[in-house]
């Protein structure tokens, strides 16, 4: 009796876990994964590990490739790489719907390590291009931001698309080189008017996450 005893319970105990896990897998959109991502912050890597079926954390790190962009008959080149941590949750966990089983909130934090702006002298590019000035923005960032996470695409590949903001810490800083200070408070008051002074914040993100179950 002992022995059938044993073998009911544990029958029991395999069966709730099967169950407990397929309930997991079916409404939860978090899984232990790792994964590529691009978006405003450059390109990174990032892994996930869920804290419950509702709660999630992620860290990862981005950067951005060095190349010069034109802009207002000028060159440019904008210089960012960060390391990132995050806390998801999953408010309609438990419901029925796709968009209950896939929405997430987010809150965090980044620092960068280079976020700023080179903008070069002249029109023309050249490997030896003289530096107008530089525009820095605050190197750490709370976060805040919404998203879609789980959306399965192969059986260990999920999609995740996250848009949120990276809030200042301290105003923007602009350096001469060959520029003219005097002309430094009219690209700041440029710079700190809207949309200028949002979109250095502005996180829009796509991951492809391999997924460990």
């Amino acid at each position: 009796m002992k022995k059938n005893g044993l073998l009911l319970t544990l029958c029991f105990l395999f069966i709730y876990e099967l169950t407990h896990a397929q309930i997991w897998t079916e409404y939860s959109s978090f899984y232990p994964a790792v994964g590529l991502q691009i978006g405003s912050s450059g390109l990174g890597l990032q892994g996930a590990y869920p804290l419950s079926p509702e709660f999630n954390f992620r860290a990862g790190g981005n950067f951005v490739p060095s190349v010069k962009l034109k802009h207002n008959n000028q060159f440019f080149e904008l210089k960012r790489s960060n390391a990132e941590l995050f806390f998801d949750w999953q408010p309609l966990y438990g419901g029925e719907s796709w968009i209950s089983r896939k929405w997430i909130l987010s809150v965090g934090a980044s620092y960068f390590f280079y976020n700023k702006a080179v903008v070069y002298v002249g029109s023309e590019n050249s490997d030896e291009q003289p530096i107008d000035y530089t525009v820095e923005w605050s190197q750490f960032r709370p976060y805040v931001g919404t998203g879609l996470n789980g959306i399965r695409i192969a059986y260990h590949f999920n999609l995740a698309v996250n848009a949120g903001y990276f809030i200042p810490t301290s105003e923007t800083k602009i350096v001469p080189y060959a520029k003219d200070p005097s002309g430094i408070s009219h690209i700041r008051d440029r710079l700190n008017s809207f949309p200028n002074n949002i979109l250095p914040g502005m996180q829009l993100q796509v991951g492809l996450n391999y997924i460990f179950f």
